[in-house]
Formats: C-alpha cells, structure tokens, sequence
C-alpha cells in the first residue's frame, strides 16, 4: 500500500531577510474526505490571538480568490467568488461538526 502526499512549498518570500524568524501557524490537509489540521495556538499574545486568527482566515481567503483568478478569470469577478467563500464560510461555521482530533501547540 502506497501513500501520496503532495505538501506545498515554503514561499520564496519568507527567504528575502536571512535576518527574520518565521513562524508557521496552520497546516490543513484533506485525506479520505476528512480534515487534518495542526494549528499553533499559543504562538503570540493571547489577547490578540481571535483576532490575528481572524485576519488569518480573511488573508487566506484573498489568497484564494486571487489563485483562482490567476487560474482561470472565468469563474467570476474577485467579488463574486469573495461572496461565494464568505457565504460557504458562514453556513459551515454555524453547523456542529465532529472535530475530533488533536491540537498540536508547541509554546515558545
């Protein structure tokens, strides 16, 4: 039995400054229709943390739409697909779904 695993490249950008460290904060994969998620909860200050996870998820969801427009313009306008993922986001936050699993935090 044989396992694929197609894992994204670091961006080239986090190499333009020797000088800075980088932290990663999310990996999500999708194997057998489920989801697998590392989060690095705890990695700033626990006040700002919703709201940095929440700019986190906002980013990703401008990096999405811009991809698909690179991809293929036809899909519709970046508004339309904007709307699209804010409108699936939103009717997916409100269901009670089993999120059984493991947070993995490594506190620095």
């Amino acid at each position: 039995m044989s396992h694929e695993v197609t894992e994204l490249e670091i961006p080239d950008s986090m190499f333009e400054d020797q000088e800075t460290d980088a932290i990663e904060f999310v990996r999500f994969w999708i194997c057998n229709q489920s989801d697998h998620v590392t989060l690095n909860i705890g990695g700033t200050d626990p006040e700002a943390e919703p709201e940095m996870w929440g700019n986190i998820i906002a980013d990703i969801a401008s990096h999405a739409v811009r991809g698909m427009q690179q991809d293929d313009a036809s899909r519709g306008t970046p508004e339309q697909m904007l709307a699209e993922i804010e409108r699936v986001f939103l009717e997916r936050i409100g269901k009670e779904r089993d999120l059984s699993g493991q947070l993995k935090a490594d506190k620095q």
